[in-house]
């Protein structure tokens, strides 16, 4: 059995005065996401996510 690893994204998350930002990298490029609700900037991040590699 041959396993292939890829990694499909990086994902940075940063504390800013009282925003939180994060920055998504895949292979259709980088965007960023900002909110003063953690939660809400995850849960924008993660959808996002899903619509991309959800074919996968």
């Amino acid at each position: 059995m041959v396993t292939v690893e890829e990694s499909l994204c990086r994902i940075e998350i940063i504390k800013r005065g009282n925003e939180f930002v994060a920055r998504a990298e895949t292979q259709g490029g980088i965007k960023e996401y900002r909110n003063i609700v953690f939660e809400d900037m995850l849960r924008e991040l993660f959808i996002d996510l899903q619509e991309e590699f959800g074919e996968l």
